[in-house]
């Protein structure tokens, strides 16, 4: 599901390149990866309706920033699913990234998606406000990176600011802030 809701991100076009069933099977690979140091090291919330999900968010919690990596194993099979360009790639961007990364503690928005065909019914707002009463509980803010200028307004909407906006492979992408209520 996560990976069917990036696939066409303008992030993972410039990554991976101009065809679909391409980006979809990096993406899983990729997916995994992610899913798999998350499930070991932080918050993962699921939409699901009659048995079938629908939305995913993977959050990093302020002890546990940056995400560890994921097990050897699920990196090899990433490698050999993505190629070496693309992983290659990706790994730049990923330390880029946490360059950027706010030091001082905060949850941490690592993915948040939706099943392209069940985008727009607040599956999305539902889990993003899940963790952002925990985050307010805590007394934490909220930190995380969109390349989808639609998001922006998203988040905005939910508390947060853009801090910045950088190119990453020519892609925009906004680093946004969202202090604790």
């Amino acid at each position: 599901m996560l990976a069917r809701a990036f696939r066409d991100n303008p992030l993972n076009v410039a990554v991976i390149g101009d065809s679909p069933a391409r980006r979809l099977r990096c993406n899983r690979a990729g997916v995994a990866a992610l899913l798999d140091s998350t499930r070991r090291h932080g918050l993962l919330l699921f939409a699901e309706a009659e048995t079938k999900l629908l939305g995913a968010l993977a959050a990093v919690p302020p002890s546990a920033n940056p995400l560890p990596p994921p097990a050897p194993a699920v990196q090899f099979r990433t490698l050999l699913s993505q190629g070496f360009r693309v992983a290659s790639r990706w790994g730049a961007i990923a330390r880029r990234l946490q360059v950027l990364h706010p030091q001082r503690p905060h949850w941490y928005v690592a993915s948040l998606g939706v099943e392209p065909a069940a985008q727009g019914r607040g599956l999305g707002a539902a889990l993003l406000t899940r963790l952002l009463e925990r985050a307010d509980r805590e007394g934490f803010p909220t930190y995380l990176e969109t390349d989808r200028i639609r998001n922006v307004g998203f988040y905005e909407a939910r508390g947060f600011r853009v801090e910045e906006q950088i190119a990453l492979l020519g892609v925009p992408v906004w680093r946004m802030w969202r202090a604790s209520n």
